[in-house]
């Protein structure tokens, strides 16, 4: 198979597309370290010919001063053209990195209807990176019903490497509320190297049509207590839809992944705790 990597010099797409050369698939890559624009549409179409498949990773976070056009052009406006391109190219499936920030309810922004928050939750964006994060995986649930094209959206919190591991812990040797204050992202995160192999996997499972996913680790990045007494202490007034599982394992996950698990057959294989 003959993969399109976009933004395969990031932190990311460096892990992405070394575990997809591992399994034998033929990778291109497209980064702006590399000259390579998404918002150019002949440059895309070229990189695209003769590829089976699109792994789609490049997009402008925002902050630092960000102009908000330049998020919506880069998130929106490029993933239209990665789409446009696959349909010329014959391409049969694009996996698609959108963000738990798509639902608008992480980083603070406002309170979770619910917890543990899993994909029927309401989607609240309202700041540019999180509304194009949304508003292209809505293009993509189009783009299929349009195009018969499988589009696959994974969302993942944040994404840890060795080096944030260590960060973290250090900081919260030093602050145990590091984190936690406005209630980031409930603890969720996801080993880079699993974000790889839901990667692989969505690009080998069966035909989905249209699906966004959240991924995430099956345990919280906590130490100080399990996840019914963090969303008890974080967030009080907010329903919990939790049942006997939380008892079982009373440091799952408060970000549910069944639906990754079901559907892309992949399990993340890295734990906050071992």
């Amino acid at each position: 198979m003959k993969v399109l990597i976009t933004g395969n010099k990031g932190r990311i797409g460096k892990v992405v597309e070394s575990v997809l050369q591992a399994s034998s698939c033929k990778t291109v890559g497209f980064d702006r370290a590399s000259g390579h624009n998404v918002l150019d549409p002949q440059q895309v179409r070229a990189a695209m010919e003769g590829c089976h498949a699109v792994v789609h990773l490049a997009a402008h976070l925002g902050g630092g001063g960000a102009k908000s056009d330049d998020v919506m052009a880069t998130n929106l406006l490029g993933t239209w053209h990665i789409l446009t391109a696959a349909q010329v190219a014959g391409v049969q499936r694009v996996v698609c990195f959108s963000s738990v920030q798509a639902m608008g309810v992480f980083a603070g922004h406002r309170k979770p209807d619910f917890l543990p928050i899993d994909e029927t939750h309401p989607c609240y964006p309202t700041i540019p990176y999180a509304i194009s994060k949304r508003l292209g995986e809505e293009a993509c649930r189009y783009f299929t019903l349009s195009s018969g094209i499988t589009t696959i959206c994974l969302r993942p919190p944040a994404v840890f490497s060795a080096s944030a591991y260590d960060y973290i812990k250090a900081k919260r040797a030093e602050n145990p509320d590091f984190e936690w204050h406005p209630y980031w992202e409930y603890g969720a995160f996801l080993d880079v190297r699993d974000a790889a192999t839901a990667v692989q996997c969505a690009l080998h499972c069966p035909d989905p049509g249209h699906v966004e996913l959240l991924l995430c680790a099956d345990d919280i990045s906590s130490s100080s207590g399990t996840s019914r007494e963090l969303a008890r202490a974080l967030l009080p007034d907010v329903e919990w839809r939790g049942g006997p599982e939380y008892d079982a394992e009373p440091y799952k996950a408060l970000v549910r992944n069944d639906q990754a698990k079901r559907i892309l057959g992949w399990a993340p294989q890295y734990r906050w705790r071992a």
